[in-house]
C-alpha cells in the first residue's frame, strides 16, 4: 500500500515537472519557473567565512615614566620611527634638581670615605705607639717599686739605725766628759767654763739622740707611705697599659668606619644612577621600529608617570609595527574545528572590493567568548605581502576553504533532491524527465559533487528560487550550515 502511494506521488511530481518544463523558458527566463542546467566539470568547495578588523603586528602605547608637562612632541601621525628616535620631552626641572642633589651627596660620601681610609691607615701606628709608651711607663714604675723595696728602704733603715746608735754613743761620751770635767773642777784643775762646755755637749748629744730616735720611730711610716705611693704609681701605669691595649680595638673600629663610608658611597652612587635614570625618563624615545598611528597628547599637556602604582600613566602616542598585517576575525564555535593554524584564507577588504588578498591562519585562541548568546573564537590571519594601502582598523572578511575538490562533475545544490536518504536528480532526456539516482561527494556552498550516475553534458532540471521568503530562508539556512559569521544566526535551532 505504501509503495503504491509513493508511486502515485512520484507520478504526480513527474507530471507537474513535465508541465513546468514544457511551459518554462530556458536559462535566463522567468526565475519562478524550473531551470535546466548541464552537468559540468568544476570546483566544489565548502567555505567558512567570518568578519573582523585589520590589526598591525604589534601595537604599543608609548608612555612616559616621568610625570610633568610635555615640552616637546617630536612626531606626527604617520611618521616612521626607529628604536631610539625622539618621541617627546617632559619638563626636566624636578628630575634635574634631584640629580644634582644626588651628585652632591655622592661627593660628600666620597670625602668621608677618604677621611675614614686615612684614619684607618694611621690608627695602627698610633695604637702601637700608645701601647709602647704605656708599657715603658709600667716597666719604669715596676723598677722604681723594686728599687724602693730592695735598696732605698733597707739603706734608709741602716742609716737611721746608725744615726740612732751614734747619737746614743755621743750622749754616753758627753755624760762621761761632763763627769770628768766636774771632777777636775772639784779638784781645781779646770775652770767652771770647762764644766759648762761639757754640759752643753751633753745636752746637744741628748737632743741629737732624741732626733735620731724620733726619726727611727717615724721611719716605717714614711717608708710605708712611699711604698704605697709607688705601688699606686705601678697600678696606674698598669691601668694605662691595659687601656692602651684595649684601645687597639680602634683599628677594627676604623676599618668598620671605612666599610660604613664605602656603603654610604655605594648608596649615594645608586641614588645618582636612579636620579640619572629619572632624568633620562624625561626624554621618551621609540622602543621599536614602527609607525605613529595616533597622537594622544599635545605639547603643554600634563601627563602622569607610567610607574605610578595608583594610575597607569598617560599614553603619549600609539606606535604600530606595520611590517606585517593581520585580520582578527570571530569565527563561530561550530566552525573552529574545521580550520587549523597554517590554513590558507582568502581575504576581502571592504576598502578594495574588487581585490582579493591571500593569508594564513597564525593563531586560534584557546578560549572562546560569548556575546549576546553567540559563542565565537578569535582567529588571527596574517595577510601575505606588505601593501601600504592596507591600514589598521579597516574592515575585512576571511573565507577559509575547508573542503575542496577540483575538476569534478558538479551540479547546483538545489538540483540534487533526497528521498528516503537517497540522492537523485531529474534528467532531461528528450521530452521526458527521468529521476536518476546519483552518488554525491562533497556538498559545497553552491555546488554538489556528482561521483556516479551522470556524465558531463547531461541536462538536469533545477527548481529556481521563486523569491518566496520560505525558499530564501531555507536557502540561507542551508548556506549557514557551512559558513561562520552572520550566516550562523540562521541555523536551525539557534
Amino acid at each position: 500500500m505504501k509503495r503504491s502511494t509513493a508511486a502515485v506521488g512520484l507520478a504526480v511530481v513527474v507530471v507537474l515537472v513535465v508541465v513546468g518544463v514544457r511551459s518554462r523558458p530556458r536559462r535566463g527566463g522567468n526565475p519562478g519557473a524550473l531551470q535546466v542546467v548541464a552537468v559540468e566539470r568544476g570546483t566544489v568547495r565548502q567555505v567558512v567565512s567570518a568578519d573582523g578588523t585589520i590589526q598591525p603586528l604589534t601595537t604599543v602605547g608609548v608612555k612616559s615614566y616621568a610625570g610633568g608637562r610635555v615640552d616637546v612632541l617630536a612626531v606626527e601621525v604617520g611618521d616612521v620611527v626607529k628604536p631610539g628616535d625622539l618621541i617627546a620631552k617632559i619638563d626636566p626641572t624636578d628630575s634635574l634638581t634631584a640629580y644634582n642633589q644626588a651628585e652632591a651627596d655622592l661627593t660628600a660620601a666620597q670625602a668621608r670615605l677618604r677621611q675614614a681610609k686615612e684614619q684607618s691607615k694611621v690608627q695602627p701606628t698610633l695604637t702601637r705607639a700608645s701601647i709602647a709608651q704605656a708599657e715603658a711607663g709600667h716597666d719604669s714604675a715596676l723598677m722604681d717599686l723594686e728599687r724602693l723595696r730592695e735598696a732605698t728602704h733597707p739603706q734608709a733603715r741602716v742609716q737611721a739605725r746608725s744615726a740612732l746608735d751614734k747619737a746614743r754613743a755621743n750622749v754616753e761620751i758627753a755624760e762621761k766628759e761632763l763627769v770628768r770635767a766636774q771632777g777636775l773642777k772639784a779638784k781645781g784643775f779646770v775652770p767652771q767654763g770647762e764644766v759648762d762646755t761639757a754640759v752643753n755637749r751633753r745636752e746637744l748629744a741628748k737632743a741629737e739622740l732624741s732626733s735620731a730616735q724620733e726619726q727611727w720611730d717615724t721611719l716605717e711610716r714614711q717608708l710605708g707611705a712611699e711604698m704605697a705611693s709607688e705601688e699606686a704609681r705601678v697600678a696606674q701605669a698598669k691601668a694605662s697599659l691595659d687601656r692602651a691595649r684595649a684601645d687597639a680595638v680602634q683599628d677594627q673600629l676604623r676599618e668598620a668606619d671605612v666599610a660604613s663610608a664605602q656603603a654610604q658611597v655605594a648608596r649615594a652612587e645608586a641614588q645618582v644612577v636612579n636620579a640619572k635614570t629619572m632624568l633620562d625618563y624625561t626624554t621618551i624615545t621609540a622602543p621599536r621600529e614602527g609607525v605613529i598611528l595616533q597622537k594622544l597628547v599635545e605639547e603643554g599637556s600634563i601627563v602622569t608617570s607610567g610607574r605610578s602604582s595608583v594610575t597607569q600613566g598617560t599614553d603619549l602616542v600609539l606606535l604600530g609595527d606595520l611590517s606585517e598585517m593581520f585580520v582578527e576575525v570571530s569565527l563561530d564555535e561550530a566552525d573552529v574545528g574545521r580550520v587549523r593554524a597554517g590554513h590558507p584564507a582568502e581575504i576581502m577588504i571592504d576598502a578594495f572590493p574588487d581585490e582579493r588578498f591571500r593569508g594564513k591562519i597564525t593563531r586560534i585562541d584557546p578560549q572562546a567568548a560569548t556575546t549576546q548568546n553567540v559563542t565565537t573564537v578569535l582567529v588571527k590571519v596574517r595577510i601575505e605581502g606588505a601593501d601600504p594601502r592596507v591600514k589598521p582598523g579597516m574592515t575585512a572578511s576571511c573565507d577559509f576553504v575547508v573542503i575542496e575538490a577540483k575538476d569534478v562533475l558538479c551540479l547546483p545544490n538545489r538540483a540534487v533532491q533526497r528521498e528516503r536518504g537517497e540522492a537523485g536528480v531529474l534528467v532531461q532526456r528528450g521530452a521526458e524527465l527521468t529521476r536518476v539516482p546519483v552518488e554525491v561527494g562533497i556538498v559545497g556552498d553552491e555546488c554538489t559533487e556528482i561521483r556516479d550516475g551522470l556524465k558531463e553534458g547531461d541536462e538536469v532540471v533545477v527548481p529556481a528560487p521563486t523569491g518566496d521568503s520560505n525558499d530564501w530562508s531555507e536557502h540561507a539556512r542551508d548556506r549557514g550550515r557551512r559558513m561562520g559569521g552572520a550566516g550562523g544566526f540562521l541555523r536551525e535551532g539557534r
